[in-house]
């Protein structure tokens, strides 16, 4: 699932986006200002027309809401992004460019927003600093999965008909770039939607490239094009795009070689080989920030014993899932945080500390053994969660089952329906009598905070055992004050050797984007810079 942990949450895999292992030939987009990020991801040639319809398929399901506070799943954030527009986009460099607003740091604890002049909703009212501190608030609600990013705001109000005022408590060297993943919503259709926002139901009015036409609810969802799009170089070439909710890779597969979907992001891995000689298609392996993980998914159980939690790291060869399961799209790893979240500059620092845990998580069934039989565990059967109808989850928990009897565990697999799987990830309801779940997991930006604050802070959605550490906690909110690179990333680094011991997260693999485009099209992002972007305005007739 792709979730934020099954996430869900995040950007630009720009730091990925110089390059793509691909099956076919790949190439840069034209020049797309004022909008930036689109000439500097990966992805196929530019598309040369218009098209009346695209039918893509979201492969983790249904979206379970298209609230963009809570569009934290990869198939809930790839609608988003087509239908409403971020604040600030990021560059190759990862410096931080205008897109629906401009931006000045005051000071290190005051930001101002500037929306731009010509910018119009789809019923075409202007888009107002009202707007936009709306918006901003109503991500900030501790409800919403988004709100820990907003832990050190202060307020946030619109001081002028164009401006937001954001002020601080402290530095918060993160708020900034997640700008680049905070969209804008009308404040007068949301409040009035009130809880119904982002459902089938409620709907959404927003400033993106496409307007939402039409949810139904276990079939499809459609969007159409704003024709009024203030960005005129990012004018989509479909008049129409379908989303459809295919979840069997099987199924999906042989719809995608029979053209009767065109193209698909996340692809299973089992899918790989039904399409990589396809003649209906191209099948693309695109950088990624990706990971797939197993979670402890809650505080008490049997996986309450640390001993156990630490001869699951032990007991996966991960070196055979990367090949068997993956084939070859996917790398061994050995941290919940991903290398590819590693800031460029630092890279040498978070290898250093990586290359302490490749060793210590390496697979090793002796030291696996030892660590169960000086456990607590008497026998007691493991429940571990999937996703009905991922074949590559399935082969995963197969493999992970196996190794587990091995070690001298008892594995019992249980698959749930996509969407109830997706609400697992933030419902802890859903995660009745459930020990494990596997699932992935993806940075918005390249920066490991974001996902080490989504699992260790306490409170936070993600933090299923209710980890608590007073250190790890005040090393967070220094690293997140920390303006300096080099020492962020030793604060970062410090945090790290602490929460990892914990072992509430037993990483997997890092994972490609595999995306599949039918030869009628082309255009596509094909890096996970995808997640973050209009993606679908990219798309188009590959012939004139």
């Amino acid at each position: 699932m792709a979730t934020r942990h099954i996430r869900r949450a995040a950007v630009l895999g720009l730091v990925l986006a110089a390059s793509t292992l691909t099956a076919c030939s790949g190439g840069t987009s034209g020049e797309q200002k004022p909008v930036s990020a689109g000439d500097l991801v990966s992805s196929l040639p530019a598309a040369k027309g218009d098209v009346d319809r695209i039918t893509w398929n979201l492969t983790g399901g249904e979206p379970e809401t298209l609230d963009p506070a809570d569009a934290a799943t990869t198939q809930s954030g790839q609608v988003v992004r087509d239908l409403c527009d971020s604040l600030l986009t990021l560059d190759a460099k990862f410096d931080l460019k205008p897109n629906l607003a401009s931006y000045r740091q005051q000071s290190p604890t005051e930001l101002v927003l500037t929306i731009r002049p010509d910018t119009k909703f789809w019923d075409g009212s202007t888009v107002t600093a009202e707007d936009v501190a709306f918006s901003l608030r109503w991500a900030a609600d501790p409800s919403k999965i988004s709100s820990y990013l907003f832990a050190d705001v202060e307020s946030i109000k619109a001081t002028t008909a164009d401006q937001v005022t954001v002020t601080f408590k402290r530095p918060d060297e993160m708020f900034t770039s997640e700008l680049a993943n905070m969209v804008v919503l009308q404040k007068a259709f949301a409040e009035k939607a009130g809880s119904k926002l982002g459902t089938a139901a409620g709907g959404l009015m927003c400033s993106g490239p496409f307007k939402l036409e039409k949810w139904t609810s276990g079939d499809s969802i459609t969007m159409t094009r704003n024709e009024a799009y203030w960005n005129r170089a990012r004018r989509p070439f479909a008049k129409s795009v379908k989303f459809t909710f295919v979840t069997d890779a099987t199924s999906l597969a042989q719809s995608l070689n029979a053209g009767e979907i065109d193209g698909a992001y996340e692809l299973s891995a089992s899918s790989v080989p039904a399409l990589r000689k396809s003649d209906a298609g191209r099948l693309v392996f695109g950088l990624s920030p990706q990971s797939m993980n197993i979670y402890v998914t809650r505080p008490d159980g049997v996986m309450a014993d640390g001993d156990l939690r630490a001869a699951l790291q032990r007991m996966i060869d991960r070196e055979a899932l990367a090949k068997v399961v993956f084939h070859g799209a996917a790398t061994p790893m050995y941290t919940m945080t991903a290398p590819a979240t590693w800031p460029s500059g630092q890279r040498a620092v978070y290898e250093k500390a990586y290359k302490t845990f490749e060793a210590s998580r390496s697979y090793d069934m002796d030291a696996a053994k030892k660590l169960v039989k000086q456990s607590s565990y008497k026998g007691q059967t493991i429940v571990l969660a999937i996703a009905a109808g991922d074949d590559a989850q399935s082969r995963t928990a197969q493999l992970l089952q196996q190794q587990a009897r091995e070690a001298g565990l008892t594995i019992k697999i249980q698959s749930m329906q996509p969407l109830v799987y997706a609400q697992a990830g933030y419902d802890a309801t859903k995660r009745k009598g459930i020990d494990l779940m596997l699932s992935s997991n993806f940075s918005a930006t390249p920066d490991p905070l974001e996902t080490i604050g989504f699992s260790y802070l306490p409170k936070v959605t993600y933090n299923y055992t209710d980890y608590d550490d007073p250190q790890v906690t005040k090393l967070f909110d220094k690293a997140r004050s920390t303006f300096d690179g080099a020492a962020r990333a030793a604060t970062i680094v410090e945090m790290q050797a602490l929460y990892e011991k914990a072992n509430t997260v037993i990483p997997l693999v890092s994972t490609n984007t595999t995306t599949f485009l039918n030869n009628r099209l082309t255009g596509a992002i094909t890096s996970f810079a995808y997640w973050s972007m209009p993606q679908m305005a990219y798309v188009g007739a590959a012939k004139k």
